[in-house]
């Protein structure tokens, strides 16, 4: 008997949402242990990218340590609420039968976070 292809896009976004947590709890695990990934960005140019410090604040933040967090990289907050809110929009769009993409609701912010972002990047070479 063949599933409903909503019970099926329903299986597999609980699929996709496990497969990432999971990833993200192996990194986690890594990353206490002293096994983090290097910045190649860092590596290869000698710059920092706008998520170097993303890694230990999201680490500060599973310690509750908000302003260790926000010291790491002051734009990781909006950078992982904005991350949550494109995978909670992809999802919806998947379950009402559309493809698994993201149609920005309100295009002037994502423009707005990507400007923050380049930003970021360039003051903080600077400094």
């Amino acid at each position: 008997m063949k599933m409903p292809v909503s019970s099926r896009r329903h299986r597999r976004i609980l699929l996709l949402s496990i497969g990432i947590l999971l990833a993200l709890a192996l990194y986690c695990v890594a990353a206490m242990s002293g096994y983090g990934l290097p910045c190649l960005f860092q590596r290869v140019t000698g710059l920092l990218c706008p998520g170097c410090g993303n890694s230990r604040a999201a680490l500060a933040l599973l310690k509750l340590d908000f302003a260790a967090a926000v010291s790491y990289n002051p734009l990781f907050p909006l950078e992982f609420f904005y991350l949550l809110w494109v995978y909670v929009h992809c999802c919806k769009a998947y379950l009402q039968g559309k493809p698994f993409s993201y149609k920005p609701p309100f295009p002037a912010v994502d423009i707005a976070l990507l400007a923050a972002i380049i930003l970021w990047w360039i003051i903080r070479n600077l400094i």
